[in-house]
């Protein structure tokens, strides 16, 4: 059955206005036919019916008007690696459904606005933008790559604001609010994504978790757990525990045992910011300043490297699972693969790797810190989420923001579902109960400016820590470095050097 999470809550969201005007006629009826109930043969008024979704083929009549005169719509994105860019443009129709649906937008936009989209895949991409951007090329009208490549061209000015480009609306439904919300800085937003592209969705952070194993050790549903609001940190480190098993006998951890958790270093900064904190948070100015070094937040990120470098932890000192990036031996991916594990906290993109895996798995979002947090959030990848954003030599903005806006929202109807209805929910998943955690893990992600510019290293800091009792030292040691390179960026963003 078809699910689309996300279509539908951006369409809701495009049609709030007409929504609410329904909502206000129709209780101005209800108060009309209370009035004349004490008259019998008043009929009953008819249901009004509800306005038919918009589709592609009405959403591509808003750009109806438009003739570009054939003008080449450049777009340079990540040519090679594991995370290269595969939601940009497609040679022709293959039968795989990114494939096809990038095809299909792509021809429907080219048609209605009279453009030819032309990808300039390559690698190094911020540094090759950069690069022309220096030397007053005109070469690009947009380019994508992992956040925090993207984020050092903010610094030097070479890139602009999504909020001065007329015929780009960033608050519509088509663009991740969060993301524009979360990463801007004093009222620029120079990082951008929504439904434009699905690497961002690849590049979001899940826990997935071995069904037989929570089966065979008798352990609560995992999807239970999440919806009575219990999936906490000291609930995953009891589960955990109860997995990890010398399976073999011998004395030795290895791939021949089972873990209770795979992970990474990067994980030690995700957990800690999906019980809500941020290394920076912002003032009413939208600029940012450091929370990262409060009580709270040291004892969490200290309770956060107990679980990651714990005994059963692939990070645990026994252990020779250390690797990742390939099912080779010795690898994060390959031991879950193998069902040598119990849960995994990775990129949304190893859930389309374990397609043809025999093992059986779930999807949940990372734990609360306690049962009080009032919500889950999710975190990213801070290299491999790719945003947008749009180099300072463009010639003629309202063109380009035009296209890019035109583009951003037909996807909404040819990517996205795409991605969720076949592609994830369709054929990786392997139950039900994971859909809504993919809507929520999606709509939960906490995006932290002090993540994505790692000012001072504080951000790195943070993820190279493997000894709890260090981390106040380490946060107090490196405070002041972090506060003046915080302090040198706004005042460049303010002076507006180059």
């Amino acid at each position: 059955m078809k699910r689309k999470f996300l279509v539908w809550l951006l369409a809701a969201a495009m049609c709030l206005p007409t929504f609410a005007a329904c909502s206000e006629n129709a209780q101005n009826s209800d108060e009309t036919a209370a009035q004349s109930n004490t008259t019998s043969d008043t009929p009953t008024p008819e249901p009004e019916e509800e306005e038919p979704e918009m589709g592609l083929d009405t959403a591509k009549l808003l750009y109806a008007d438009r003739d570009y005169g054939g003008y080449s719509y450049r777009i340079a994105d990540r040519a090679s690696g594991d995370w290269m860019t595969f939601d940009v443009y497609a040679e022709e129709l293959t039968g795989e459904v990114i494939n096809d649906s990038v095809y299909n937008r792509n021809i429907v936009l080219e048609d209605t606005m009279k453009i030819k989209i032309v990808e300039a895949p390559m690698d190094g991409v911020t540094n090759t933008v950069k690069n022309s951007i220096t030397a007053a090329a005109d070469d690009y009208d947009i380019f994508t790559d992992g956040l925090n490549a993207l984020a050092a061209l903010v610094t030097q000015r070479y890139i602009l604001d999504f909020n001065k480009v007329s015929t780009i609306h960033p608050e519509n439904a088509w663009w991740d609010q969060a993301l524009y919300k979360d990463l801007s800085v004093g009222g620029g937003s120079y990082l951008m994504t929504g439904d434009i592209s699905v690497m961002d969705n690849y590049g979001t952070w899940c826990y997935l978790f071995n069904k037989q194993l929570i089966a065979d050790l008798s352990l609560e549903n995992p999807y239970d757990l999440v919806d009575s609001g219990k999936w906490t940190l000291d609930k995953h480190n009891e589960m955990a525990k109860a997995a990890t098993l010398d399976t073999d006998g011998d004395g030795k951890w290895t791939m021949a045992d089972t873990y209770g958790f795979i992970t990474e270093n990067y994980n030690t900064v995700a957990l800690w910011s999906c019980f809500g904190y941020r290394i920076c948070e912002k003032d009413e100015n939208d600029l940012p300043y450091y929370t990262y070094n409060g009580d709270n937040q040291i004892t969490a990120l200290m309770r956060v490297i107990e679980t990651q470098y714990s005994d059963f932890s692939n990070m645990g000192t026994k252990s020779t699972v250390t690797g990742g990036g390939s099912f080779q031996d010795n690898t994060r991916e390959n031991q879950f693969a193998i069902g040598r594990a119990l849960f995994y906290y990775a990129g949304m993109r190893n859930v389309t790797l374990y397609r043809e895996a025999d093992t059986d798995f779930g999807i949940i979002p990372a734990p609360k810190e306690n049962e009080a947090q009032a919500q889950y959030y999710s975190s990213y990848s801070f290299s491999n989420l790719t945003a947008y954003s749009l180099p300072v030599t463009i010639q003629d903005l309202d063109r380009v923001g035009d296209i890019t806006e035109a583009m951003a929202h037909l996807s909404v109807y040819t990517l996205t579902p795409a991605y969720y209805d076949q592609t994830l929910v369709g054929k990786s998943t392997r139950d039900v109960e994971s859909e809504p955690m993919i809507a929520l893990i999606m709509s939960t992600r906490n995006f932290d400016l002090g993540i994505v510019f790692d000012w001072g290293s504080s951000f790195s800091s943070m993820m190279s820590m493997s000894v709890p009792d260090t981390v106040a030292s380490t946060f107090k040691k490196g405070e002041k470095v972090a506060g003046k390179a915080l302090d040198k960026f706004l005042t460049k963003l303010a002076e507006g050097e180059g």
